[in-house]
């Protein structure tokens, strides 16, 4: 079998939607403390990932 770069999977990079930066960041979500009985409430939550920018400073979802 012969393998080339285009069997890896795609990589999909996001781009600030103001500027058009490449310089874009996860935002972290606040970390706290579950408690166990709780923990399959939270597991079934839907998160969404936030995003900001390292040159301008907006942020989007």
């Amino acid at each position: 079998m012969v393998r080339t770069w285009d069997d890896g999977p795609a990589v999909a990079v996001e781009v600030c939607p103001v500027c058009a930066s490449l310089r874009v960041q996860t935002v972290e979500p606040d970390w706290f403390t579950v408690e166990l009985e709780r923990g399959d409430e939270l597991r079934r939550q839907v998160f969404e990932i936030e995003f900001s920018c390292r040159d301008c400073g907006s942020v989007w979802s």
